[in-house]
C-alpha cells in the first residue's frame, strides 16, 4: 500500500538551518543574482514585448509538463533569460545576441529554448539532448544552434545559472512558521499549493522579472494566508510573517504590497490591478505584530514551553487551538545566522 506523504514533510522543522539558508539566498540576490531595472520598452515598436515573453513561458511550461519535469525549472530558465537581457554584456558576442534577441522574436525564442535546455541539465535528474529539443521545436532551430546559444548565454552570465527561485524562498518562509503555528495538514497543503501556483503565475509576468525573488515569495505567502478560512488563523500567521520581514532583509512594505496587488490581479483578473488588499502591510502593522506576540507571550497564565521557547495560544471559532511562538526565537536565529559565515555557492 502506497503511503501518502504529508504536506509538511516537504518543509523543514530545523528553523536554524532554514534561517541560515534563507539568509544565504537573500544575500545572493544582492551579489551573484542581482535583479536589474528591466529590458523591455513598451513604447519601442521594434522590441519584443511582455506578451511575447509570456507566450514563451507558457510554451516552456507545456514542455516540462509533457516531460513530467518540474515547473520550477522554467522559473530558473526565465531568470537566466531575464538576467542576460537586463545586465551589462560582458563580451561583444553577448552584446550582439542581447541586441538581436530584444528585436527579433526568433532570436528571443532561441535564447529562451537554450535557457530551458540548460536549466533542465542543471535542475533535473535527466537531461534532454539538443537533438530532442530541436525536434520539440519542430526543427525551427538545429541542435547546433541551440548549443551555440547556450554557450553564449552561460558565458554572458559568467556561468551563474543556479539562482534561488521564488518557490524555494516561499518554502523557507513557510518552514520558519511551521514549528510555531498549529494548523491542520490540509491547511498546510493549501498554503503550499497556492503559494506554488502564485509563484508560477509570477514567472509568466514580466513585472516580476524586475523584482527580487524574495519579494515575489513573501507577497505570494501573504496573499495565500489572506485566503485561509478563519480570521484567527490569518492573524496568527500574518503576525509571524511581519516578524519574519523584520528579521530578514526583505524589501520594504510598499514594495511587498505592490507585488501582492499584482499577484492578486494575475490570480483574479476580474479585480483591479491597483486594488488595495484587506491586510496590506505598514510599518505600524510590523511593530504591532512584534508587540502583540511579545504581550501575548508574557500575559499567558499557563504558558507552554517548547524546544524553541515559550508559546502563546488562541482558539478559533471551531475551538481549535492556534499555537504561536514569540518573536524572539526568529530574531535570535536570524541575527546569529546573518553574522555567521555562509557556506553556499
Amino acid at each position: 500500500m502506497k503511503m501518502t506523504m504529508k504536506p509538511t514533510e516537504n518543509l523543514s522543522r530545523d528553523t536554524e538551518a532554514v534561517a541560515d539558508s534563507l539568509s544565504a539566498m537573500m544575500k545572493r540576490e544582492f551579489t551573484s543574482y542581482s535583479c536589474y531595472d528591466g529590458y523591455l520598452n513598451p513604447s519601442d515598436p521594434t522590441m519584443v514585448t511582455a506578451d511575447d515573453r509570456k507566450k514563451l513561458v507558457d510554451w516552456c511550461y507545456g514542455v516540462v509538463d509533457h516531460c513530467q519535469l518540474s515547473r520550477e525549472t522554467v522559473a530558473s530558465a526565465m531568470e537566466m533569460v531575464d538576467r542576460f537581457l537586463s545586465m551589462p554584456s560582458n563580451s561583444a558576442d553577448a552584446a550582439r545576441v542581447r541586441n538581436e534577441a530584444l528585436r527579433d522574436q526568433s532570436k528571443f525564442q532561441l535564447l529562451t529554448i537554450a535557457a530551458l535546455y540548460s536549466s533542465i541539465k542543471v535542475n533535473e535528474r535527466v537531461a534532454l539532448s539538443s537533438e530532442l529539443f530541436s525536434e520539440i521545436c519542430l526543427r525551427s532551430y538545429t541542435a547546433e544552434e541551440i548549443e551555440a546559444m547556450e554557450r553564449t548565454l552561460l558565458n554572458g552570465l559568467s556561468w551563474r545559472c543556479n539562482a534561488p527561485t521564488a518557490h524555494q524562498v516561499g518554502l523557507s518562509i513557510l518552514s520558519l512558521i511551521l514549528p510555531y503555528v498549529d494548523i491542520p495538514e490540509v491547511t498546510w497543503g493549501f498554503l503550499m499549493d497556492e503559494m506554488k501556483y502564485l509563484t508560477e503565475l509570477a514567472v509568466q509576468d514580466y513585472y516580476f522579472s524586475t523584482q527580487r525573488m524574495s519579494t515575489t515569495a513573501l507577497a505570494a505567502v501573504f496573499n495565500v494566508v489572506n485566503d485561509t478560512s478563519t480570521k484567527v488563523r490569518r492573524q496568527a500567521i500574518g503576525a509571524f510573517l511581519r516578524v519574519i520581514m523584520e528579521c530578514f532583509d526583505f524589501d520594504d512594505s510598499e514594495q511587498i504590497n505592490a507585488a501582492r496587488r499584482r499577484l492578486n490581479f494575475l490570480a483574479k483578473p476580474d479585480t483591479q490591478e491597483d486594488e488595495m488588499m484587506d491586510d496590506e502591510i505598514s510599518l505600524e502593522s510590523l511593530e504591532e505584530s512584534v508587540e502583540t506576540i511579545k504581550a501575548s507571550n508574557s500575559s499567558s497564565s499557563h504558558p507552554k514551553r517548547g524546544h524553541e521557547g515559550h508559546f502563546w495560544h488562541e482558539k478559533d471559532e471551531l475551538g481549535h487551538e492556534q499555537v504561536v511562538s514569540p518573536s524572539s526565537s526568529l530574531r535570535d536565529i536570524s541575527s546569529e545566522k546573518q553574522d555567521s559565515s555562509l557556506h553556499f555557492c
